[in-house]
């Protein structure tokens, strides 16, 4: 089922989809772009997709599945600005650990606007990024953020860093699921933490056209199945 409804600019579309851990397809403004495409031995398979822009944050099995993709996109897993497929798209360093990537290693949050809309993906960010990062997270209409701990980030460290932005609307990903493989922790953490601000959807997809944003930040819950 699809739900939900975000500011596009008038004729756009836009579609968000999530397949678990942190693998998400956008679609909108003639681009499609995928996010961290999930291995099959993170427990969650997809079947091969089309896409204009894969995003790597880091490579890992469970977000560099390049396989999975198919045509011949554009595949981004560096930090820096990159022009591609009609997006600008920034690559912002991070660390995958609270050790600055002792380790772990390094993890890169992408920034890009789709069909008038401002994204973030964090990747597997393992620490709170400083004010100077914080500063290029501003002003994000949507922003991707594990939520799992373990490896990431945890649930509070989350919903920190998620007001301190202040985005419109929020999509928590890498958490535990009765299929993913990995230790990681559910979502209830992060997710009490905005009590009165959660939109669980059926779905895992949400499609979105000429509404307005919310005036204030909402926790969207995609279903991976």
């Amino acid at each position: 089922m699809v739900e939900g409804v975000l500011k596009m600019a008038p004729g756009d579309a836009l579609q968000v989809t999530w397949y678990g851990q942190s693998m998400f397809r956008i679609s909108g403004g003639g681009v499609t772009l995928v996010c961290d495409p999930v291995g099959p031995s993170s427990g969650y398979r997809f079947e091969p997709m089309p896409a204009d822009i894969v995003l790597v944050t880091h490579d890992h099995a469970d977000h560099n599945y390049i396989e999975g993709i198919t045509g011949s996109p554009d595949v981004i897993k560096s930090a820096g600005s990159h022009s591609v497929g009609g997006l600008e798209i920034t690559g912002i360093p991070g660390f995958h650990d609270r050790k600055h990537g002792a380790e772990r290693g390094p993890d890169i949050m992408f920034t890009w606007k789709q069909a008038e809309t401002r994204f973030a993906h964090l990747g597997d960010l393992g620490e709170v990024p400083g004010p100077e990062v914080l500063k290029g997270l501003k002003g994000l209409d949507v922003l991707m953020v594990p939520v799992g701990g373990v490896y990431t980030i945890d649930g509070d460290e989350a919903a920190g860093l998620v007001k301190a932005l202040s985005p419109a609307i929020v999509f928590p990903m890498h958490y535990l699921t009765p299929d993913v493989v990995f230790p990681l922790e559910p979502p209830d953490k992060f997710v009490n933490r905005f009590p009165g601000a959660i939109r669980k959807m059926t779905g895992n997809s949400v499609e979105v056209s000429g509404y307005p944003l919310p005036s204030r930040t909402e926790i969207w819950v995609l279903r991976y199945r």
